[in-house]
């Protein structure tokens, strides 16, 4: 099996570049989030045939930055499925974002 990986360079420079008044209030929320979601990028991939585990370094918005990821089975076929972004989810064994905004972080999936 050959991991397919896209990460961030320096994952613990993720908050750099954060205004301090538009970084987490308490950071250890953040670097939790990162970390439980690591781990379930790790595990889901572990149940692929072609892992590929892909996090996006975070994107600004108006009045958010995300953090983007997914897991994929390259070995499944690609099907006509997409959602709302236009991202096919043919692949996808797991899927979500971290999201910083207000100074609150919060999981989406």
């Amino acid at each position: 099996m050959t991991l397919k990986c896209h990460m961030p360079r320096n994952i613990g420079s993720m908050l750099d570049g954060i205004p301090a008044g538009e970084r987490p209030e308490d950071e250890g929320d953040f670097w939790e989030a990162v970390a439980e979601e690591f781990l379930q990028l790790i595990e889901n991939a572990s149940r692929a045939r072609q892992p590929e585990i892909v996090f996006w370094e975070g994107m600004k918005t108006a009045d958010q930055r995300i953090w983007e990821f997914y897991v994929n089975d390259l070995a499944q076929p690609l099907r006509d499925q997409y959602n709302f972004h236009g991202q096919n989810t043919s692949q996808w064994l797991y899927a979500g974002a971290i999201v910083l905004q207000d100074r609150k972080v919060s999981r989406h999936h």
